[in-house]
């Protein structure tokens, strides 16, 4: 990227803004790293959250920054198709209060893939357990990535993107290991704040640097719509057109299919997600705090597309840099950097990096969570879950060991990120890396929750098939960056439920699917 000439708005105001935002996080770390007694503290907050810190974190650490560019930008490059995965809420909101919220509360449980070893065997819990691994460091690498890129591109290309990468990512990395998740928690609060805060700021400078009525916002949005395919694969026959369908960039099912297999996959095996709901008081705070999620997701995701059409009005008579124009990425914090006035490019861009360092926060403690008590715990010291009452010198090594988890996975996340900019726009980087890994998760799952027919081997095979499938959609073939977890999720379903029948039903069917777990008492 070439710097440009003109002066950009981005200057000291700003830089003090986002130093001392960085700052307070990590003094907040360190105040609970004092507070850390035991692993259920450290991973559970001791189960005394109410529901609106949760309702909060939990919109803070499943909408990162990744949505503040990628959203406006998706817009303009594909149209308002984009916004329809809002209304996956319609099907997520019952699916979570009725099924899984009390299905993790009955279980009490660490780890959401402690369920699994219960369904099937250690085996399978620890093949869910790594691909949520390898889905987690995408979202962190990616959720990474979003605010360097902002700043790279705020400042002209001046501030080295890679350099900006490993700072924020050891910040992000020395915060969440000191504090566990209850600072964790208590920072997604303050970065939901931050959150609206900045997207009502670059509302109101956008709007009131954008002319806009109600009727030219609407055409707006309409003409940001590309044209349907011409159908090109006509000649190939009626195989070949629905092949075509899946090949199409951005279509309006593929958004609204997708986005419905990924959010499914969170509310039913992310660890983030599960570990918000045993760390709360009872099933109402947490049922609460959900609604709150639901509710500000849908702002969010609609007041985000409506900043990509407001930017598609104003760069139709705005001359554009060759190296923003190649890529909308760019377009709105370029905008930022030109049009904002100076010391308000700051707190927009610090907003981005709330949205995107709780993203990164979470993944970091629920992937410490996941290394310590489903392999750790599991496969060194041979238990299904961690001991209630260690002694004193164990409860020490175990916090410190959950510490270095922590280290490593930040880490790992980090050096991930500086590898994500040849993988195309966000958008498509989000679909490829991200969600790839969602639909083998949520087939497991599903197998174990709602059939009787699928064994330890046949879900085994399912997940190791579905992940095949959809790293071969994602990064191999010729359809859409948005059908890989769809492709996964029906392939892992698909084999594991249809090599299911080879064996008979096992004990453990009966007794740990979802109807036999909704019968046990409910963890209050």
């Amino acid at each position: 990227m070439h710097p440009i000439e003109d002066r950009l708005s981005f200057g000291w105001p700003d830089w003090t803004i986002i130093g001392l935002y960085l700052l307070m996080l990590l003094g907040i770390g360190w105040f609970h790293s004092r507070r850390q007694r035991t692993v259920k503290e450290y991973f559970l907050a001791g189960k005394h959250m109410s529901w609106l810190p949760i309702g909060l974190s939990l919109m803070a650490a499943l909408n990162s920054g990744i949505d503040y560019l990628t959203q406006p930008s998706a817009f303009l490059k594909y149209g308002i198709a984009v916004v329809l995965g809002s209304l996956s809420w319609f099907v997520l909101y019952p699916y979570a209060f009725f099924v899984t919220m009390p299905m993790y509360r009955r279980l009490d449980v660490y780890s959401a893939y402690e369920y699994l070893e219960h369904r099937f065997n250690v085996a399978v819990r620890c093949l869910a357990a790594a691909i949520f691994i390898l889905w987690r460091l995408g979202w962190m690498a990616t959720a990474l990535y979003v605010p360097c890129l902002a700043f790279h591109t705020a400042t002209g290309g001046h501030l080295p993107l890679k350099s900006t990468i490993f700072v924020l990512g050891v910040v992000a990395t020395v915060y969440t290991m000191l504090g566990g998740v209850k600072a964790v928690i208590w920072t997604e609060v303050i970065q939901f704040l931050v959150m609206f805060g900045g997207l009502l700021l670059t509302a109101v400078v956008i709007f009131m640097n954008v002319p806009i009525d109600l009727g030219g916002l609407l055409a707006a949005a309409l003409e940001g719509s590309p044209p349907p395919a011409a159908g090109a694969a006509t000649a190939g026959g009626p195989a070949a057109r629905i092949v075509d369908l899946f090949r199409e960039p951005v279509t309006w099912y593929g958004v609204l299919i997708a986005t419905l297999v990924g959010r499914l996959t969170g509310y039913t095996s992310d660890q983030v997600m599960v570990q918000r709901f045993q760390t709360s008081r009872s099933i109402r705070d947490v049922r609460q705090g959900f609604l709150i999620t639901a509710i500000s997701d849908s702002v969010w995701m609609v007041t985000l597309t409506l900043v990509g059409v407001a930017l598609s009005l104003y760069f139709r008579s705005a001359a554009l840099p060759e190296w923003v124009a190649r890529n909308t990425d760019y377009y709105f914090p370029y905008f930022m950097a030109k049009v904002f006035p100076r010391g308000t490019t700051g707190p927009v861009i610090a907003a981005i990096m709330a949205a995107s360092l709780s993203a990164i926060a979470s993944a970091i403690n629920s992937q410490s969570t996941v290394i310590f008590v489903d392999f750790y715990n599991r496969l060194v010291r041979g238990r299904r879950r961690p001991a209630e009452t260690p002694d004193p010198a164990e409860q020490r090594f175990q916090l410190r060991l959950s510490r270095v988890a922590a280290v490593v996975a930040g880490l790992a996340g980090t050096l991930l990120a500086c590898q994500l900019e040849r993988l195309g726009t966000l958008f498509e980087i989000g679909n490829k890396v991200i969600q790839t890994f969602t639909g083998p998760v949520l087939a497991i799952f599903w197998l174990g929750m709602f059939t009787t027919r699928a064994t330890s081997l046949s879900a085994f095979a399912g997940g190791l098939v579905g992940t095949a499938v959809g790293v071969y959609v994602a990064f191999f073939s010729s359809l859409s960056f948005l059908w890989p977890a769809v492709f996964a999720f029906a392939s892992a379903m698909a084999v594991g439920y249809v090599a299911g029948w080879l064996s008979p039903v096992t004990a453990s069917a009966r007794e740990w699917n979802w109807f036999a777990v909704m019968r046990r008492t409910l963890h209050e």
